[in-house]
């Protein structure tokens, strides 16, 4: 017996319990009796609940409280209960108190628990056997990672004739054998029969017993180079008709059989041969069979295939997913499947197992680019099956995907793809770039994607729960632990070479205590302990990091550290260490070699060759490096493979069996991708098979927040669920126990821990997602009363709805939430079978699954509000270590600033209502994160740091249209392009790094010698982030810098750098900020934490100065500033304001903003919606006009599409940067387009237009009422018309206000009116008293269309235009083309509509949905009459040719309208 719970692994429930039961031993084998008394009053506790449970009862209380509901109910007898409160009470002191406990405290409570689980066993898990004496746990060895087995035949021995039960019968089992590889390890050597009596001995003796060893050989198979255990050798005895002892069976003990030794030894010999039985034939091995959790995997998708698109493998490593995808192919039958990652090395494993498993006799091929494969073109012509694999990075290089190479990936855009895979799902395919590509392979409502990632956290919430299919580490052991008692008939376990993990964590900080070692947060900074001179390529703290070498190769017994022992060393051979950067990987590399212990170690650097940190892909010939240390004997080799993040993820070095993090790596998805790595299997003769590997990190916080987080993400569990939470990470410290250093040695976490740990998780998300995240809530969304519901709806109708979302209903009041009672009921019921519910538990249920929804509804309402938090916590003037709560954060926001962030509705009391939705403790943690995140850069070169305050605000949200947030990228664009200055962008402005490395360049344009000097004064007119002071201010201290470096020949201090950045500040940089807040995040942009002098002005009340009188909004910020003079006016301005009142349109004010920054300085850069451009919008017609013939002005850049440069943005006629220069004449704009050849087009159109004259002579706008005879008839009806009554157009709505509209007519005589009810055609008829008989064309032919039409689009189709004919009139939702006297001509006029060339010039002004008379003043109006020069019999295509011919366009400017122009039939 190798342990004392043995028993336990017999039944599924009990199965939980063993692995407790266990390390319970384990503690007690290494003397931490305080946590073993501890983890014993975990086990009873558990039993309490489980027996609650088993009798219906509620066990959500106290472990106390539990068991005096036990008590009180009778459930157990009074020697039990007494039992539990024994284990109980010093569990609670050793918690609690720092007693220390003895070698007698831990036998008492291992003897309690063992009785304890003995009654349990056979009370609920049907177990018939004996007590079995009890075993001292000896100590095992720390950190062992692989096992040699030998398999051993005994029987019992009764020479003296008192053991006749034992005649006849074999007992099969196995035991280790020692790492000795110079020993005699041929079958039943003496060295063997030595090894196994000393292991049998150890647990034969105590049960009386005397033995005979028969035989004992090594489990191993030299043919496969594979391991077997005793389980194989009894699944060939019985195939092969030998029975187990039924008695022993019984009582647990299935290792007896009926059978003499010869007959156990021929089971051996079969099982390495591989046959099934003693005499069975040798069986193939091609085979591949998945495992259940695979085939459970392809059945799911499978079937969530049917109705739906997509499908995210959420699997562990190791899982096998290139296998279990490829059987999901064969399954479906998809007859095109390409595979895609952004880590082209996988592509030999998918060739691999397409191989293994079959592919090519199910009638596929596989291609790539790789030479060995066959090309697409190959696969289309020869497969009608196949399978193609692509890069990534190569597809989105391609123009086929908008990127710069030639169309050599046109095919695979082309394809109609059954089935997309992404594999390493996770790594860069959340790009713009990425994403391009994969909408370029993906046809909508067609092809199946079907992602694949080991550490999706980036992914998750873009699916909902049925399309994830999850297994995680925690399953996986499960699965492995549960297999044998629930496969009584001895399956072979499919999960036995997959190896534990165990992580080990300790507090260098405690060691090396400098300040400069702890960053914000005090945790270790590794990129700071390891910090590398560039001159000498040595360690800067090179004694210390030596002390840190000879601290973890020292025998330390409080600490155990990995490499301490010479028997630690030989466990842990071969580990791969995780560096902070390539320069510290190439100085430790350098520091090993010198050691006294790490000298005698095989040194591997990864990235010696590599010359930036972010390097992930691995090569073949990287591999290669490591396999070829390591060599094909691993058992008698040592070595350290350094890396950063190379060879992390993806890849597979079977010998590894730890991971040491020497590096801050914060994200949980690189940090598990390389704590993983080691969890590979493997097994040799020598080596044994691999069963343990561990993970060692030196910053333990870091860990346990990176091991919450993998919990949480695999369950999705809700933080209200507390109970469940502790389940769920107490099973993740069952199977992935975490030790660390407490008091005077190593102590296991609880689960407590690990709960702290995931707040800061979850604030660490909302962060990241700019507070777009549920995390940020706290279930009470699902114990909402009616008036809370109400509320809900009130806010809906403030803010909207977060367009993220699926949109759903109204919120019903209806579906008032559950309260704390009916909410643990339904959480309860949820851990029954469905089949043991009752009717009220299951509705229970449905009504919890019901409010989930529902609360998906109401976060989407709140997120309206939340996402415009972060900024304001970012700016907020506050002590970095004050905690803000949500009460103090509305305190603590000025009442103007709260006005100008928050929607308008949301007051404070209004968010105070809502503010208990917010889990009070992820809110302050997010505002500490955001803080403490920007404190740290202030230590950072001003270029650097200018970097990460770009990553900052690229977590941030743009709230709405009034407070468009402007990207990074896009003020290098602006101001490169104009100014110039120090770019961090390529030239397209898209990129911001090349060949792995940042960009760094300056920018020269006419301007900028005139604009980047020590005397300039650059303003910025709307500052909202500081990013543009940020970015002129950062232009000046790289010329700055460059002359000081020049000047000192590079002798300069770091506080010679922060004077120059301070001097910059107080010198040259300005901005006008419209709110107190909007002045402190600026400030904070510009200056940290270190308070620099600023000029960031708050001008009170700027908007409704500038509205009344430009001079006086000039003068206001000129008295802000005293009278500065300013070389240079940039920025984004405040685009628009929100209506008031019953208005429902928002008044434009940057048109005010353009005019002060006109007067302020003789040149202006600023981004500003387009509309003017073309006379469209809300900005006064003489001001557009004005603009239009200012020769001063000129356009640098138009965007018809808004989110192209503002990300989910809609701003309706685009965007354009533009470059006012008094001292320039740039030329009137005058008509502008975007294209030149839209350009020369218009110019040649014009000079007829000027002749003949444009379209909008024969448009006419909808028809009238008679408002006399409506009134005389209708007295009443005045009131439903607008501007008092006297309003006399057939507006839009006008069908539902008047009751002189009908649906059929009532007499000969009445008019056909075309109209929209609910964006619906229809007629409605009229009599025509009530309708102006002045129109011109009420009782002619006519073309209709719609006055509000597509998006704005250059060439986009007209909305089904029409023919009405004489009586036919229209509401404002139409206008008409022509008054024509035949149906012909109106046959012909709207066959002109259609062309392209008509669309093509209605687009020069047409740049938003409006289609009013005026969009169509380009447009040249025609003869439609037979006598006209245009062949009007044709089809469109042919009259566009004849008009092409008219106007006399070149060939470039015929396909310019050729390619533009949607067709219309």
């Amino acid at each position: 017996m190798s342990s004392n719970f043995d028993f336990l692994q017999g039944n599924e429930d009990s199965m939980g319990y063993f692995r407790a039961a266990n390390f319970l031993e384990q503690e007690y084998a290494i003397g931490n009796y305080a946590s073993e008394l501890t983890s014993a009053r975990k086990i009873a506790e558990n039993v309490v609940k489980f027996i609650l449970d088993q009798n219906y009862m509620d066990n959500d209380a106290t472990f106390a409280q539990n068991l005096k509901t036990v008590k009180y109910h009778h459930l157990l007898n009074q020697q039990l209960v007494d039992l539990l409160y024994a284990i109980k009470q010093p569990g609670n002191e050793a918690s609690h108190t720092l007693e220390q406990y003895n070698k007698q405290d831990g036998v008492a409570a291992l003897q309690q628990v063992i009785q304890l689980m003995y009654w349990f066993a056979k009370t609920y898990c049907d177990y018939e056997g004996e007590i079995q004496p009890f075993v001292e746990p000896a100590q095992r060895s720390l950190y062992t990672t692989s096992e040699r087995h030998m398999i051993y035949s005994l029987s019992g021995d009764n020479s003296d004739g008192n053991w006749p039960r034992y005649t006849g019968l074999e007992k099969v089992g196995e035991t280790t054998a020692s790492q000795d590889l110079e020993k005699d390890w041929s079958p039943n050597s003496d060295y063997l029969r030595s090894e196994a009596h000393h292991r049998i001995s150890q647990y034969m003796k105590t049960s009386g017993v005397p033995y005979n060893l028969d035989w004992v050989e090594l489990a191993h198979r030299k043919v496969s180079d594979t391991w077997f255990d005793d389980h194989d050798v009894h699944r060939v005895l019985l195939k092969s008709g030998f029975k187990r002892d039924a008695a022993f069976e019984k009582q647990g003990a299935k290792e007896w059989f009926q059978v003499s030794a010869d007959q156990v030894k021929q089971a051996i010999a079969a099982v390495k041969n591989g046959r099934e039985s003693i005499d069975g034939p040798v069986q193939a091995t091609g085979k591949i069979e998945l495992r259940p959790e695979q085939q459970d995997a392809v059945d799911k998708t499978a079937n969530t295939f049917k109705t739906k698109y997509k499908m995210l493998w959420n699997a562990k490593m190791r899982f096998g997913k290139t296998l279990s995808a490829l059987k999901l192919i064969k399954k479906e039958n998809y007859a095109k499947v390409l595979i895609m990652t952004h880590r082209p090395v996988v592509a030999e494993g998918w060739f691999d197992d397409f191989e293994k498993i079959g592919m090519p006799e199910s009638g596929y091929k596989y291609g790539s680019k790789r030479d060995q494969d066959l090309s697409l073109e190959a696969l289309q012509r020869e497969a009608e099956k196949y399978v193609y694999f692509a890069s990534i990075q190569d597809l989105r290089g391609s123009k086929a995907f908008g990127g710069t190479v030639a169309d050599k990936n046109q095919l695979v855009k082309d394809t109609q793809w059954d089935l997309v895979i992404i594999d390493e799902a996770h790594e860069g395919t959340q790009t713009d770039l990425a994403q391009q590509v994969i909408d370029g392979v993906v046809t909508p409502k067609y092809t199946r994607v079907l992602e694949l990632s080991g550490t999706p956290f980036n992914l998750l919430d873009q699916y909902d729960a049925d399309e994830v299919y999850t297994w995680d580490y925690v399953m996986e052991q499960q699965a492995k632990y549960s297999w044998d008692s629930e496969h009584p008939n001895g399956e072979r376990n499919p999960y036995v070479g997959l190896p534990s993990v165990s992580m080990y964590t300790f507090e260098i900080k405690n060691r090396f205590k400098s300040p400069e070692f702890l960053d914000d947060d005090k945790s270790f900074n590794f990129r700071e302990f390891f910090k590398v001179d560039d001159e000498t390529g040595k360690f800067v703290y090179a004694d210390k990091v030596n002390r840190f070498l000879d601290n973890i190769s020292s025998r330390d017994e409080r600490s155990n550290y990995p490499f301490s022992t010479l028997e630690f060393r030989n466990n842990l051979r071969h580990t791969l260490w995780l560096m902070p950067s390539v320069k510290s990987a190439k100085a430790m590399k350098t520091a090993l070699e010198n050691h006294p212990v790490f000298g005698f170690y095989k040194i591997v650097n990864i990235v010696d060759k590599d010359t930036s940190d972010n390097v992930v892909t691995a090569t073949d010939s990287d591999l290669k490096r490591v396999n070829d240390a390591i060599t094909d004997h691993p058992a008698r080799t040592h070595t350290i493979t350094l890396t950063v993040r190379k060879m992390t993820t993806g890849v597979t070095i079977k010998p590894w069996t730890g991971v040491l993090f020497l590096s801050n790596t914060n994200s949980a998805m690189q940090y598990l991708q390389a704590a993983f790595r080691a969890q590979t299997p493997y097994e040799d003769e020598e080596f044994g098979r691999k069963t343990n590997c561990y993970i060692f990190d030196f910053a333990p916080d870091r860990a346990l927040k990176v091991m919450a987080a993998s919990r949480q993400m695999s369950t999705g569990v809700g933080k209200l669920q507390t109970s469940d939470q502790r389940a769920k990470l107490g099973e993740l410290l069952n199977f992935l126990p975490i030790i660390g250093e407490e008091g005077q040695g190593m102590q296991a976490y609880q689960v407590d821990t690990l709960l702290t740990q995931l707040k800061k998780v979850y604030a660490e998300k909302a962060v990241q997602s700019g507070f777009d995240d549920d995390s940020l809530y706290n279930d009470e969304l699902l114990k909402l009363t009616n008036s809370d519901l109400e509320m809900f709806n009130d806010i809906k109708a403030i803010v909207g709805q977060s367009k993220a979302e699926k949109k759903p209903d109204t919120i019903d009041v209806n579906h008032q939430g559950l309260d704390d009672e009916q909410y643990e009921k339904a959480i309860q019921a949820e851990k029954k079978p469905k089949k043991e519910r009752s009717e009220e538990e299951q509705a229970d249920i449905d009504r919890k699954n019901a409010l989930k929804k529902q609360r998906k509804s109401m976060i989407s309402v709140l997120r309206g509000i939340s996402i415009r938090i972060p900024m304001m916590i970012y700016g907020m003037d506050i002590d970095i270590d004050q905690n803000v709560d949500i009460n103090k954060f509305v305190d603590l926001v000025d009442a103007q600033s709260w006005s100008e962030f928050m929607p308008q509705g949301i007051t404070k009391d209004k968010f105070r209502q809502i503010s208990k939705y917010y889990d009070p403790e992820v809110f302050i943690e997010a505002g500490r994160i955001i803080r403490h995140r920007v404190k740290e850069l202030d230590q950072l070169d001003p270029i650097e740091r200018t970097l990460q305050i770009a990553d900052v605000f690229s977590t941030f949200k743009n709230p709405d249209k009034e407070t468009v947030l402007t990207p990074w990228r896009v003020v290098n664009m602006q101001l490169g392009k104009t100014i110039g200055g120090y770019s961090f962008f390529d030239d397209a402005y898209q990129n911001s790094t090349k060949d792995g490395k940042q960009i760094a360049e300056w920018r020269t344009t006419d301007l900028t010698n005139q604009i980047f000097s020590n005397d300039a004064h650059i303003l910025e007119i709307n500052s909202k982030t500081g990013l543009y002071p940020l970015y002129v201010a950062t232009s000046l201290y790289y010329q700055e810098f460059q002359k000081l470096n020049e000047v000192t020949a590079g002798k300069f201090s770091a506080q010679d750098l922060e004077d120059l950045w301070a001097d910059i500040l107080d010198r040259n940089v300005f901005a006008v900020a419209k709110t107190p807040m909007a002045k402190t995040i600026a400030e904070r942009t510009l200056t940290g934490y270190k308070h620099y002098q600023t000029h960031i002005v708050y001008v009170d009340e700027i908007v409704e100065t500038a509205r009344q009188s430009i001079d006086a909004g000039v003068k206001k910020i000129k008295e802000a500033f005293k009278y500065m003079k300013f070389d240079v006016v940039i920025g984004n301005p405040p685009y628009q304001e929100q209506a008031g009142g019953t208005s429902s349109s928002d008044k434009p004010i940057y048109h005010l903003f353009m005019d002060m920054s006109y007067e302020l300085a003789p040149k202006t850069v600023l981004i500003t919606p387009a509309r003017f451009l073309f006379g469209a919008g809300a900005t006064p017609k003489d001001w557009n006009e004005k603009m239009l013939s200012d020769k001063h002005l000129k356009v640098i850049l138009y965007e018809q599409d808004s989110s192209a440069v503002f990300p989910r943005t809609d701003i309706k006629g685009g965007v354009v940067i533009t470059l006012r220069d008094e001292s320039q004449d740039f030329g009137a704009i005058e008509t502008f387009t975007a294209y030149p050849e839209l350009q020369s087009i218009l110019k040649k159109v014009s000079g007829n237009v000027d002749v003949t004259g444009d379209i909008r002579q024969i448009i006419y706008s909808q028809n009238k009422l008679n408002l006399d005879v409506l009134y005389k008839e209708y007295p009443d009806s005045k009131q439903e018309i607008s501007s008092g009554g006297r309003d006399r157009r057939l507006e839009s709505n006008i069908f539902s206000k008047l009751p002189i509209f009908h649906d059929s007519k009532k007499t000969d005589t009445d008019l056909s009116i075309l109209g929209l009810i609910s964006n619906k055609r229809l007629y409605k008829y009229v009599d025509r008293k009530y309708i102006d008989q002045d129109s011109e064309n009420l009782y002619k032919f006519k073309v209709m269309l719609p006055k509000s039409n597509g998006s704005g689009f250059l060439g986009e189709a007209l909305s089904s235009p029409l023919i009405g004919g004489p009586n036919v009139g229209y509401t404002r939702s139409f206008i008409g083309i022509g008054a024509f006297d035949s149906l012909e001509e109106a046959k012909n006029a709207l066959k002109y509509v259609k062309t392209k060339f008509v669309r093509i010039l209605l687009g020069v002004l047409k740049i938003t949905q409006d289609n009013n008379p005026d969009k169509w003043a380009k447009v040249p109006i025609q003869d439609f009459s037979n006598n006209s020069d245009i062949d009007w019999s044709v089809s469109v295509s042919s009259i566009d040719e004849q008009l092409f011919n008219k106007y006399q366009f070149e060939a470039n400017e015929i396909d310019f309208i050729q390619k533009r122009a949607q067709e219309m039939d």
